[in-house]
């Protein structure tokens, strides 16, 4: 999948931090340290070329004098349907885990 690196995209959908199961408890939070408030995934498609990419966000919390980081992690997807998929069956250490990113992003 081949896209620029500084291309336009649009958002198709933010999806939910915290993923629940049918019963209306939390399934899991995006990372261990996550409470739900500084991680997210969004599906961004480029305007360019209409390549979609599942775009993993969150916040490192520094314990130390150092300022919060907030990071971006972008993983090639082949239409909405895969992204939804991801987005439910992955946590976000087992995303970064198991699927090569297209590019990371420390904004």
């Amino acid at each position: 999948m081949k896209c620029c690196k500084n291309a336009e995209y649009e958002i198709i959908k933010k999806y939910e931090s915290k993923p629940k199961n049918p019963d209306g408890s939390i399934m899991w939070f995006l990372y261990r340290w996550d409470d739900g408030k500084d991680g997210y995934r969004k599906l961004v498609r480029c305007k360019n070329c209409g390549a979609h990419f599942l775009v993993q966000c969150y916040k490192l919390n520094k314990f130390s004098k150092q300022p919060d980081k907030f990071y971006e992690d972008w993983y090639p997807v082949e239409n909405e349907i895969c992204a939804d998929r991801l987005n439910r069956e992955y946590t976000g250490s087992e995303l970064e885990r198991t699927f090569k990113r297209w590019r990371d992003n420390n904004v």
